[in-house]
């Protein structure tokens, strides 16, 4: 390990031991009106993150990829037909569901999986809030801030898991904007729009000084499928006829 990898573990580590300590001393959060439990190892709604329900449209059918305490899955819920809420970490597993039974939701299945291992099914919308530091720990609930596996495993998996004409929303800083591009055309999804969260509040913005997570500039970025699978193995069949012929 050099010594840069070996300060930002420590770093890190040290901030996931306070991090616990926050959320052990202030254990809810309120999001737009609605009361969420954070328990001490779970990552904390720092961004508007609620505003993922935007993307999401009556009926649909909705996968919330790392879902911590909850967000993203409650407020879509409140449109979609269904959502599957899963997380690595077990902790966030019995977050989202405490949150759940709390707001009476009723149209959400929560399960432990590692990104996709037990994920089935495809879905119209796929939600990401993937974690914004490269760095590896071990523990299952150090996984919210800090992964090199996330993103890689998540456009890897992406056309498995995702209707022709679906959508792909993920959280993610604006300057990496470059690179999620290029990972994601060479998984075969294309962007089709950048926007900017919504603005803190000024209570907000103090809470995510607090827990020392500004500056981040976090923006949605959504993709689609480069054509519906569909499409695609037929341009292949074609291809694989003309070359036979």
């Amino acid at each position: 390990m050099g010594l840069y990898s070996a300060y930002k573990q420590g770093l890190m580590g040290t901030w996931y031991w306070y991090v616990r300590k926050l959320n052990a001393a202030f254990p809810y959060k309120t999001v737009d009106g609605k009361k969420f439990a954070v328990f001490p190892g779970v990552y904390k709604p720092l961004e508007n993150e609620h505003a993922c329900a935007d993307y999401c449209r009556e009926g649909e059918s909705v996968l919330d990829l790392g879902c911590g305490c909850g967000v993203g899955a409650i407020f879509c819920a409140e449109k979609a037909q269904s959502v599957v809420a899963s997380d690595i970490s077990a902790a966030a597993v019995k977050n989202t569901q405490a949150n759940c039974e709390t707001h009476g939701i009723d149209n959400v299945t929560v399960f432990e999986s590692d990104m996709f291992e037990k994920v089935e099914g495809k879905f119209d919308l796929i939600v990401a809030n993937p974690p914004y530091i490269a760095a590896d720990f071990a523990s299952d609930e150090q996984q919210f801030a800090t992964s090199v596996r996330y993103l890689p495993l998540l456009f890897a998996g992406v056309h498995d898991h995702i209707q022709d004409h679906g959508r792909l929303l993920v959280q993610y800083p604006a300057w990496f904007k470059g690179s999620l591009v290029k990972l994601a055309k060479s998984h075969g999804m294309v962007l089709k729009e950048t926007k900017r969260m919504p603005m803190k509040s000024v209570g907000l913005a103090l809470l995510s000084l607090a827990y020392l997570q500004v500056g981040f500039r976090s923006t949605f970025f959504l993709f689609e499928p480069e054509q519906p699978r569909q499409q695609a193995d037929a341009k292949t069949n074609v291809s694989q006829d003309r070359l036979a012929a």
